[in-house]
């Protein structure tokens, strides 16, 4: 899976999705700036996380 890091990321948190699995989410609504990335456990959604925080805007990210 690979997403471009948007200019705004807003706040990171991992949340229980309707269907049971984990995905990393931020708070915003607008679909250009929305981040949604599926992750196996709360482990790897902090290196998600992580690695979205040290990328600069623009950048693509691959998971």
């Amino acid at each position: 899976m690979k997403i471009v890091r948007p200019k705004i990321i807003g706040t990171l948190k991992i949340e229980v999705m309707m269907a049971g699995n984990l995905a990393v989410k931020n708070d915003i609504k607008n679909s250009p700036n929305k981040i949604i990335v599926q992750c196996r456990s709360y482990e790897h959604g902090e290196e998600i996380i992580e690695k979205i925080k040290k990328s600069k805007p623009g950048e693509v990210l691959h998971f």
